[in-house]
């Protein structure tokens, strides 16, 4: 087949960073209340259990609310509406919100594209929410966020995310704010420097972990340090935007550090790397891109069993998930073996 090719691809985009404990806060929250996930965070499962099990009932019940409708993702977009510098501002500017402009925002971004039936059914049209829920049918929860910003009043909902949000920087966060602070800001530090000598693709790959080309209607990506749910990088977009929450490195952990303290993402690594069946689903994520019926049925293991080892092979920032199939990172190796020759105080250019 001849083909002429019209279209417009991009080919750069610039890098932002950005950080803020109030994020951090978001995240611990999307974190407690993804179960699946406790087994594959660096904090250990029993860390999760016992702050659930700690927490005061108000906090509790709010955090049993956001795991059921999803809503921390509610929370995370609502924190880019504005560059928030406490959390006083931050309660202030959603109980501003008009109702429209409130549930349009917590609404889920679907693309450039679909923003006409976003604004639509922010304004409550039956026929646009029932067409959006259509659209993003295949996504593990946007139908129940969209079927929450419609069916809760939005004074409740106001009220429940500004209320989670203050819970959690009481109880859970507040002691440790100052230390994840600093955390932050070494690595938001670290990554500026990156980003004067090498490119934005290498930053967000080194960064993220993720291999991230250019592409039409993205114009900036958007990077946002975190502790709380290391070793994940989280992926979201909005207008205009790639946005990528990725784990601090190990070195941004601790001011001094200890030098036999092996990095924690080399570890994961090599975790990942060190068992048969991830290996086996590896090469198979490597040949093509895979649904998680396609793995359970070639691997003959259980889904669940199959999605514990791809949270791990995740976790390393091995694979990534792909309009809901699992894809090979690529270049996710490039950097592994200066890593390690790094941590081992090898020198290449000694004998």
């Amino acid at each position: 087949m001849n083909l002429i090719d019209l279209s417009f691809k991009k080919d750069a985009y610039r890098v932002e960073l950005q950080s803020s404990l109030l994020f951090e806060h978001a995240l611990g929250i999307a974190a407690a209340t993804n179960r699946r996930l406790h087994g594959a965070l660096e904090q250990p499962e029993d860390y999760w259990i016992k702050l659930r099990n700690e927490v005061s009932e108000p906090l509790r019940w709010e955090l049993d609310y956001c795991e059921q409708h999803q809503t921390w993702k509610m929370l995370l977009q609502l924190l880019h509406t504005e560059v928030f510098d406490t959390f006083e501002q931050f309660a202030d500017d959603v109980m501003k919100l008009e109702e429209e402009r409130f549930i349009y925002e917590v609404l889920p971004f679907l693309g450039s594209g679909m923003e006409d039936l976003r604004r639509s059914t922010a304004q409550k049209d039956v026929g646009a929410a029932a067409e959006m829920k259509k659209v993003c049918a295949r996504h593990a929860f946007f139908s129940e966020m969209i079927d929450t910003a419609l069916n809760t009043s939005a004074d409740r909902l106001k009220d429940h995310l500004i209320k989670l949000l203050q819970l959690w920087k009481q109880e859970v966060a507040g002691a440790e704010d100052a230390a994840k602070e600093e955390i932050l800001r070494r690595d938001l530090a670290a990554k500026k420097g990156w980003l004067r000598s090498v490119s934005p693709e290498e930053t967000v790959l080194r960064a993220a972990g993720v291999e991230y080309k250019p592409e039409a209607g993205v114009s900036r990506v958007l990077l946002i340090p975190h502790v709380i749910y290391r070793p994940w990088t989280i992926e979201a977009n909005m207008i205009d935007t790639q946005i990528f929450y990725y784990p601090v490195s190990d070195a941004s952990m601790t001011a001094g550090g200890d030098p036999y303290e092996p990095p924690g993402q080399l570890v994961q690594l090599y975790k990942a790397l060190g068992d048969e069946k991830r290996l086996r689903a590896l090469k198979l994520i490597a040949e093509q891109e895979r649904s998680l019926k396609e793995l359970t049925e070639q691997l003959g293991m259980g889904k669940t069993t199959v999605h514990h080892h791809l949270a791990i092979l995740r976790g390393a920032g091995l694979v990534r998930v792909k309009d809901g199939s699992y894809v090979w990172n690529k270049g996710s190796l490039d950097h592994h073996d200066d890593d390690l020759r790094d941590f081992l105080g090898l020198d290449e250019n000694k004998p």
